[in-house]
């Protein structure tokens, strides 16, 4: 195909080379013979819909999407196409992955500020059609270029940056802090959504002030909504989940907060805010299922509790807890070892039983483990776990196990900037350092060289109050 040619030229071109009439194509295309004709023959040609510039690519026999980027230069050479006829452009390029054309028919739009509503609103079609990489352009188009700060559009649309960035380990926290300071002005139907998320990522980065503040907004907000529904009814309110998930989540964020912290009694008082909803008014099916699931989260919490605290007598509950949910078997092998390197005892036959989900942690990326969890929180918590299971082999005196377990935490903590985890991990391989062999040796100096590379790429500007 001729650079700078037209797609009228093509089309005669093909036509020619074809031998066929104009007829002919038209009967193979499917496109009204007038209509084909006004393309073909008018000054300037008729428009081409997006429908039918797909009928005419593929009785050409080309690739789907083969004559888009022609179709961008000659949409914008005379006049700004109408939103009826470029909005179906944009989303059929959101599904065909044409992202280029995307930016390209962007360059031209935003010199016109009175086009952002469409471009958010076209955006948020991409987003509700699971097209998220072609919806973050146009939300970034709606970021750069809207003059309202205090606008509701603004505003959903670095949320939903950060819904699809969450799942980014190396992403999220850039995300979490440019949406931070647009939470506020938010519909409630996303407002809960985002403070849930913003705990999430701050607490897969350790940063438990920031974690606990989040929490504290969720748990407060969804209070206050209950009190207006209350009060008004709830026919108003739309959210992503039932409004009893976010109010015990709140509480149980907040639990979570204080025992990563060891202020284990204080995080006692918080489970006990979730461990019994079933008083909250207007409970439908849904709402029901989640006061349960929270029930048997506070079972499984206070016995981790326990168990932190050197209560040992609670492991054989725990055990059956974990044998009974095992969603939650990597969080309770971290509980038990965290608690056995604390206290001085060893866990050897309680990790027997366990041997067949460790070694499916071992085998699958954390993406790919069937649990209820985020992925990110997967990893954030295997990376947890092999931690304090190299500190529990050198315990042991097995010391290729827990400087292999320290490596593999330090790989997990790199690829996702797990900033805690680093240190404590080099720190560990530093002190056993002389019983590494060759190849450990090897692991870890690469290792630290992406640690540094990481440092450089994700280093906080100060003048911008963001990570770069």
């Amino acid at each position: 195909m001729e650079k700078n040619t037209t797609i009228r030229a093509e089309i005669e071109k093909y036509i020619q080379s074809e031998g066929i009439s104009m007829q002919c194509f038209a009967d193979a295309s499917k496109v009204n013979p007038g209509t084909l004709s006004g393309i073909l023959n008018r000054n300037p040609p008729r428009p081409i819909s997006v429908n039918q510039l797909d009928l005419i690519t593929e009785a050409m026999g080309l690739e789907e999407g083969a004559l888009f980027e022609m179709y961008v230069d000659e949409c914008f050479v005379h006049s700004l196409p109408h939103w009826r006829r470029l909005r179906p452009f944009l989303l059929r390029c959101s599904e065909l992955n044409k992202l280029d054309c995307i930016r390209s028919v962007l360059g031209y739009l935003m010199d016109d500020l009175s086009n952002i509503p469409a471009i958010f609103e076209t955006a948020e079609e991409m987003f509700e059609n699971v097209r998220y990489e072609a919806s973050m352009l146009l939300y970034d188009c709606v970021i750069e270029s809207e003059k309202y700060t205090h606008s509701e559009r603004l505003a959903i649309s670095y949320f939903r940056i950060f819904q699809v960035q969450i799942k980014d380990n190396k992403r999220n926290l850039k995300a979490a802090v440019q949406f931070h300071l647009y939470r506020s002005r938010l519909p409630e139907t996303y407002a809960l959504e985002g403070l849930h998320m913003l705990s999430q990522v701050f607490a897969s980065k350790m940063q438990w002030s920031e974690m606990e503040m989040y929490a504290d907004e969720l748990r407060e907000l969804a209070q206050a909504l209950y009190r207006n529904r209350n009060r008004f009814g709830d026919e108003h309110l739309e959210l992503l989940k039932p409004l009893v998930y976010y109010y015990a989540q709140g509480h149980l964020l907040k639990a979570s907060c204080y025992e990563f912290q060891g202020r284990y009694e204080e995080s006692k008082q918080w489970i006990e805010g979730y461990a019994d909803l079933s008083w909250l008014e207007g409970l439908d099916e849904e709402g029901w299922k989640v006061v349960e699931m929270h029930r048997v989260y506070a079972r499984g919490n206070r016995l981790c509790i326990e168990i932190k605290m050197g209560n040992t007598s609670a492991i054989y509950e725990y055990i059956t807890y974990l044998r009974e949910h095992p969603d939650e078997t990597l969080e309770g092998l971290n509980t038990l070892l965290e608690s056995a390197n604390r206290f001085g005892y060893f866990v050897d036959a309680e990790l027997g039983l366990f041997s067949q989900q460790l070694e499916s942690f071992w085998e699958l990326a954390p993406e790919q483990w069937d649990t209820h969890y985020h992925k990110h929180f997967n990893a954030f918590r295997f990376a947890s776990f092999c931690k304090v299971y190299a500190e529990y082999h050198f315990r042991k005196g097995d010391f290729s196990e827990g400087l292999g377990q320290a490596l593999h935490c330090l790989q997990l903590s790199v690829d996702n900037s797990y900033t805690e985890h680093i240190i404590g991990c080099m720190a560990l391989f530093e002190q056993h350092r002389n019983f590494a062999t060759p190849e450990q040796q090897h692991l870890y100096q690469s290792l630290c060289l992406g640690v540094r590379k990481n440092e450089k790429n994700h280093a906080y500007d100060h003048s911008t109050g963001g990570y770069s």
